[in-house]
């Protein structure tokens, strides 16, 4: 019988209920385990969520056809090594796409608005001081928002924002000009939409290219009253870089979901800013009711694919030639 195997189980996900249910549908074994279990690398399916699977891990895998990464990112798998192997390595690429579009679009107007100094202050006592403080605020459809990356997420906050009346910049190198213009969106190079943008927010798979894509040099090109937002990954920023632009005011202010390490120290340097210039929320934007329901079905879909010999329909290795092992 083939094995499917949860490597490090989520609380939020327990019990599976779904997704046992879709193993033994199609004929496989459903097991709650940990990394560290010999019997890992026996298993059919494993599913993962923060685990990380290198070279030498997937070479000790010895019968597996297929890694499910439990969430849209899978920078924590090593996709040359996952198809050199003939192991078919999965995502969730669609069940929190509203959620992290929404969460994206409220860092930017909570930004704008100054929203959560505003809060802090009334409950300090802050009232006239606040009101007072804040009367340079820009209005958000004077402003223009440069959104990097225009997958789905990237789209959706470009849909969200477009009824307030702000110019929205894009760039994606794997969109034609006419199709950033379809979404109604002005399509850039990524130099001129860090220059012309109030608000840049990033939308972008975490890859050896996109590592530290926004560092010194491109902080440099932002304006000084621009906000950065990020939604997608950590290391996509480098925290350094960043921090130092901020504290040198060259530009104004960032809205986090996700941080180079997780979670932050308690004497992180983003914590010397106050919420008026920097907004942080803990890598929560892809929550939801909704959302879980949605992992839930996503995941037994690969499971059952996988299980059953078939392609799943969220594969990220496409060029994989898929290791055909015999159930037991």
């Amino acid at each position: 019988m083939a094995t499917v195997y949860v490597i490090d189980p989520l609380d939020r996900l327990m019990p599976y209920t779904i997704e046992r249910d879709a193993a033994h549908a199609a004929g496989a074994e459903f097991v709650l385990g940990d990394a560290n279990a010999p019997h890992m690398r026996d298993a059919d399916v494993i599913l993962t969520y923060l685990v990380p699977f290198d070279a030498a891990t997937i070479a000790g895998l010895r019968r597996c056809r297929g890694i499910i990464r439990c969430g849209v990112g899978y920078d924590s798998v090593d996709l040359a090594a996952a198809t050199a192997a003939g192991i078919v390595v999965c995502n969730a690429p669609t069940y929190c796409v509203p959620d992290v579009a929404d969460h994206a679009a409220s860092l930017i107007l909570a930004s704008a608005r100054r929203i959560a100094w505003f809060d802090g202050a009334v409950r300090r006592g802050a009232w006239q001081a606040a009101h007072d403080a804040e009367r340079g605020m820009r209005r958000i459809a004077a402003q223009t928002i440069g959104i990097i990356g225009l997958g789905r997420i990237g789209r959706g906050v470009a849909q969200r924002l477009a009824p307030f009346g702000c110019r929205v910049l894009g760039h994606d190198p794997y969109l034609s000009d006419d199709q950033v213009r379809a979404m109604g969106v002005t399509p850039l190079p990524l130099a001129d939409v860090l220059r012309q943008s109030d608000v840049v927010s990033l939308h972008v798979p975490l890859t050896p290219a996109t590592y530290h894509l926004i560092d010194a040099n491109r902080l440099a090109l932002m304006n000084p009253d621009a906000t950065l937002v990020n939604t997608s990954r950590g290391p996509l920023v480098d925290t350094a870089a960043l921090v130092a632009a901020l504290d040198a005011g060259r530009i104004f202010g960032a809205a986090l979901d996700v941080l180079e390490d997780e979670p932050p120290g308690i004497a992180h340097p983003l914590y010397a800013f106050d919420s008026r210039r920097v907004l942080l929320t803990p890598h929560a934007a892809a929550s939801s009711r909704e959302a879980q329901h949605d992992l839930h079905h996503e995941l037994a879909a690969s499971i059952d694919a996988l299980v059953r010999g078939q392609r799943p329909a969220a594969i990220v290795n496409h060029a994989v030639i898929a290791r055909n092992t015999p159930a037991r």
